[in-house]
């Protein structure tokens, strides 16, 4: 019997990684805000942790400041030109603007990410999810590994005892399947 083709892998690895999703989903259904809790408290941890929390509250009070502002301005211009297209104002569609994001804010996402994981294992529910997590970005090695030589998955025991890496349950489990080369 010969070894997956690269295209079945791809196929398992997705499969896999649905299912994973599909557990995510359901272990946090009896919190529907439990993700948007999360980044929501990581970004201010991140906020906090660069000492940029100050400058953010400022920054949200000009902010909200602002959009007074262009709302006004908004109205203004709006008033004018159905004024020009002899019409009422609410008959004018309106119109969105969107800006870039700053390289403060690139930082901000970043450490996010990281106090999100914090987050994420200082509670049972959020453990759960990094492990799951863990599997799933794991899963590109499980598949291959499941279906490799015997020294390929040598060499994979070798290479996680030198970097001090512990393996993830799949992994394990992998390496535990019959080796091609072993039938």
């Amino acid at each position: 019997m010969s070894g997956l083709t690269v295209t079945e892998k791809e196929h398992w690895k997705s499969r896999i990684a649905r299912r994973i999703d599909k557990r995510v989903e359901a272990i946090t259904a009896g919190d529907p805000n439990f993700f948007e809790r999360i980044e929501r408290d990581a970004r201010q941890r991140a906020l906090e942790s660069l000492s940029l929390a100050e400058y953010q509250t400022e920054l949200d009070e000009i902010e909200r400041q602002k959009e007074t502002m262009e709302k006004r301005a908004k109205r203004l211009h709006k008033a004018m030109l159905a004024k020009v297209r002899g019409v009422e104002p609410d008959d004018l569609d309106d119109y969105f603007s969107y800006r870039h994001d700053s390289e403060v804010d690139n930082a901000v996402k970043r450490r996010k990410a990281v106090h999100e994981d914090e987050l994420l294992a200082e509670s049972e529910l959020g453990q759960q999810v990094l492990r799951l997590r863990q599997e799933k970005d794991e899963l590109q090695d499980v598949v291959w590994l499941a279906s490799s030589c015997r020294e390929v998955k040598a060499l994979w025991g070798k290479v996680t005892e030198l970097l001090g890496d512990e393996q993830t349950q799949l992994q394990k489990d992998a390496l535990a399947i019959k080796a091609i080369a072993d039938d």
